[in-house]
């Protein structure tokens, strides 16, 4: 099988949707996004800070 799209999902989740070549079968599963890597980085680096 081979990826052949990678969707949105839920909200920390993206959609990915392998199809095998020979026999035309699909399978979708559903992969944690790594939240460094999405909309929270402009929470982190936002005004927030830790206590003192």
């Amino acid at each position: 099988m081979a990826l052949a799209r990678i969707s949105p999902g839920e909200r920390g989740f993206e959609e990915r949707t392998f199809e095998c070549s020979t026999c035309g079968r699909t399978e979708t599963i559903s992969i944690a996004v790594d939240p460094m890597k999405s909309d929270a980085v402009g929470w982190l680096a936002g005004e927030l800070k830790p206590p003192r």
